[in-house]
Order: C-alpha cells, then sequence, then structure tokens
C-alpha cells in the first residue's frame, strides 16, 4: 500500500480509530497504555480492539512481542494461516505490533496479509495517530460492559430451576454463552454428575471420555485458573491443545456441592482467550448460581422423599408386593379393550393360620415371603402382583386372555410346588377371570368366587 493512501491521505488534524485502522490494512486495532511497571491496560480501538476496550490487561514479561518491541524499538510483524496466540485473549493471523512511546504500544491485526505490504515507517506514524485518538476507555463503554455482566446474571436466574440437573445445566449454559466459548462443562465429583453445553459443529464429545480428565482437573486445588494459551498449561486429553482447546478458564463451584465449571475456547470456534470481563462474569454467575444450585438440590430431596413415602405408601412392608391402595390404583387406571383384555387372579394360602400358632409368626412371615417371590417369578414383566392382606394375592395381568391367563396359573401352581416342598405345609386356592370391557372390579368379584369355590372343594 502507497505511503499517500496510508498516511498521507488521513486527516491531518485528528483521524480517527476507524480511518486509522483502514489505512493499515487492519480489522483489528488495539491501544495500550501503561498502568503500572511492566503492565498495560487497552484503552481502545477497532473491531476486537472496540469491544475490548477496558477489559483487557496484558503484563509485559508474559508476552514476548511486547519486550521485543520495546526493546528494539521496531515494528514486530508476524503471520500464519492459523490463528496464533499473540498476546492477553487475543488470537490473530497477521499482526504488526509497535511501541510508540515508553508508555503507549499500538497492535494492529488482519485476517490477510493486507498488513504485510504497508511500510515500517507508514506504521509506526499510524500507530502515533492511533494512541492520539484513544487515550482512555469511554465511560459508556464501562457502563455497557456492566450492564451486560448485569443482564447475563438475571438470565441465569430469571426463573427457578425444576431440579438440580436443571440448574446445573443453566448454569453451563448461560456460562457458555456468556463467555463467548464453544464447550463448556459442570462436573460435580460427588455424584460424577456432569453436565455439557457443546456449541460446536459436528460429532458431540463423548461423555465417558470426560470423567476422568475432569476428576483429575477438579483435584488440582487451585481456583480461579485461567489459561490463554493452552499448550503452556495442558490439561488432559480430550481437552488438551492437540485436541483443538486453545484457551480454558477453570472455576470452582463451593456450594451446595463442590464441583468445577470449565470453559473452553476451541478450534471449532472463534480464535480467543479470556478477557477481564469473561472472567468477572464468569466468576459471577458461580456465585449467583450457588443458591439456585442449593435451592434445586433441596427440591430433589424433598421431592425424593415424597415419592418415597408414596412408594412406601403402595407397598406391603412384609413381601416388597404391591398393597391394596397400588392395587385399587392400578385397577383403576388400567386400559381394557376387546381386543386387549385383562385378567385377574386372586390366589389365597390356606393353612397359614395353623403354621402361625404351631410354628410361630416368624415361619409364617417366611413362607408369605416365599410365595410372593413364587408368584412374582411366574408372570410376565408389566404384571403385577399385590398382597391384599393376611393371606390373600392377587395378580393383574396386562393383555391377558383365557388361555393365557390359563397358562400363567398352571405356572404358578407348579413354581409353588417346586419352591414350598420340604417347607411348612400350606395349601393354595386359586380363582381367576378375565374383562374385556374394562369391567375389572366385576372380574375381581368373578375370581374371588372362583377362588372361594376352589377353597370349598379342597376341603
Amino acid at each position: 500500500m502507497p505511503l499517500e493512501k496510508t498516511v498521507h491521505s488521513l486527516p491531518w488534524s485528528a483521524p480517527s480509530a476507524a480511518e486509522v485502522a483502514e489505512a493499515a490494512g487492519a480489522s483489528d486495532l488495539f491501544v495500550f497504555r501503561r498502568i503500572a511497571a511492566g503492565r498495560f491496560a487497552h484503552v481502545g480501538g477497532v473491531g476486537r480492539g472496540a469491544g475490548w476496550a477496558g477489559i483487557v490487561e496484558i503484563g509485559m514479561e508474559d508476552e514476548p512481542l511486547v519486550r521485543t518491541a520495546f526493546s528494539t524499538g521496531t515494528v514486530v510483524r508476524r503471520s500464519q494461516p492459523d490463528p496464533w496466540h499473540v498476546l492477553g485473549p487475543y488470537y490473530g493471523r497477521s499482526i504488526a505490533l509497535s511501541a510508540v512511546s515508553a508508555d503507549v504500544f499500538v497492535l494492529f491485526g488482519a485476517e490477510d496479509d493486507a498488513i504485510e505490504t504497508v511500510a515500517d515507517e507508514d506504521l509506526l506514524a499510524l500507530a502515533r495517530f492511533a494512541s492520539e485518538a484513544l487515550v482512555e476507555v469511554a465511560p459508556a463503554k464501562r457502563l455497557a460492559d456492566e450492564l451486560e455482566a448485569l443482564n447475563a446474571v438475571r438470565d441465569l436466574l430469571h426463573a427457578p430451576a425444576e431440579s438440580f440437573e436443571q440448574a446445573l445445566q443453566r448454569l453451563v449454559d448461560q456460562a457458555t454463552a456468556s463467555l463467548s466459548c464453544d464447550l463448556g462443562l459442570l462436573y460435580i465429583p460427588e455424584r460424577q454428575r456432569l453436565v455439557v453445553c457443546d456449541r460446536r459443529a459436528g460429532v458431540p464429545i463423548d461423555r465417558d471420555d470426560l470423567l476422568a480428565p475432569l476428576q483429575f482437573i477438579a483435584e488440582r486445588g487451585t481456583f480461579p485458573v485461567c489459561i490463554q494459551q493452552a499448550e503452556i498449561d495442558d490439561l488432559p486429553a480430550p481437552l488438551s491443545s492437540a485436541d483443538g482447546v486453545l484457551a480454558y478458564y477453570l472455576l470452582e463451584v463451593k456450594q451446595p456441592q463442590p464441583g468445577v465449571l470449565l470453559l473452553l475456547h476451541t478450534t471449532g470456534g472463534v480464535a480467543r482467550g479470556f478477557t477481564l470481563l469473561c472472567q468477572s462474569l464468569g466468576v459471577r454467575l458461580v456465585e449467583a448460581a450457588e443458591p439456585l444450585l442449593a435451592a434445586a438440590l433441596l427440591r430433589d430431596t424433598l421431592n425424593a422423599e415424597l415419592e418415597r413415602a408414596a412408594a412406601d405408601a403402595r407397598r406391603d412392608p412384609l413381601t416388597g408386593l404391591a398393597n391394596r391402595l397400588a392395587w385399587n390404583e392400578a385397577l383403576s387406571s388400567a386400559s381394557v379393550r376387546a381386543d386387549s383384555p385383562a385378567s385377574i387372579v386372586q390366589v389365597d394360602c390356606r393353612g397359614l393360620k395353623q403354621i402361625n400358632d404351631t410354628d410361630g409368626h416368624g415361619v409364617g412371615d417366611q413362607v408369605l415371603c416365599r410365595v410372593a417371590a413364587a408368584l412374582t417369578a411366574s408372570v410376565r414383566d408389566g404384571d403385577l402382583v399385590s398382597r391384599l392382606g393376611g393371606d390373600e394375592f392377587a395378580i393383574l395381568l396386562s393383555d391377558a386372555d383365557e388361555d393365557v391367563t390359563r397358562s400363567i396359573v398352571e405356572r404358578i401352581e407348579t413354581t409353588l410346588d417346586r419352591d414350598l416342598e420340604g417347607g411348612p405345609e400350606i395349601r393354595l386356592a386359586i380363582g381367576a377371570a378375565t374383562s374385556r370391557d374394562g369391567n375389572l372390579e366385576g372380574a375381581q368379584r368373578e375370581a374371588d368366587a372362583r377362588m372361594l369355590e376352589a377353597k370349598r372343594e379342597s376341603h
């Protein structure tokens, strides 16, 4: 690019940062000013340099390109086909970096080789123009950054989570999106619980492959950890730089259960690292999420206790079978049609009173449990075996006509004869009936009548 189209074409009074960047052939422009010995803050620019104003700081000891520019007083250039780590969170393809004074340096970045055609003296002049145009971060930019952080926290907390799993997912989704990451992982070691937000295209990462490396990462013990160039402090596969990870941010979740939130920039998205705003926002999201997670975990605990209580209320404590409440609910909710009949089998254990009187209730209870096990082993998956009380059992056979029911009753008799052999003598009375019209109560009455008839006939 000839000189007259760069420096000479600028308005000499006060060229804007955008005009300077255009003259340099740059899509990104950063102006850094010294804030302490060896430390610089980015105050403004163009492209990514505009969005990152006020939220990037670098230390000279960590940035070899910056040290070279100040030590040599020359323009430092570098160009590579793929994005590479330049400084701080910035990744670029083609860059030129120039120290304007002891307190200021300017970085130009481009996706093509346009910067390479601009002479060093022209870039130095353009850098001086940029440093004069951008002195400090605009107050409106700082306000916009704060609003962005507040909105992210608000979105996270906009409604209570229905479950602990949902709360974990909401945190990792919000953090991944708010920090513009490609991949977010939230891992709770105590429960081996992992939630993933993968915004990359292509084959999703295998969750099973993540548990061991995340357990290792969770044991690091130092948080937070922000690595702008992954290969400097690499993570284990499949989260290493060789797997496409460019930069990562590791945060600790302290309450209600310890865990780690790992946010990653990868080659599957825009090449970049983490600004100060990103780092601050990550901490704020985790802190804001902890009450949400605690409330969700408490809700899960209460729901589990309610479900346990509801299950106990429908379970016979001796045999573990469904009780009369569960039986009545099953009858009322069963679906019966002419082409899908249901059958009921009633079973009565005769002789149980004599066993209780002679051998004790402990032996009688053992007999009932053996009968329950034999009945359960004789039916199909989906059939319901229930102890209605005392020595009486009932079985609901779904999608079972008379032939199917007869076959199952025969299997019950064979199984009971085998399993009760050698024990206290007990006799069974069995009655069965089939319903095609949905009147299962009527079918139960009919089965019960046939069972009573069988008891009378056995006397």
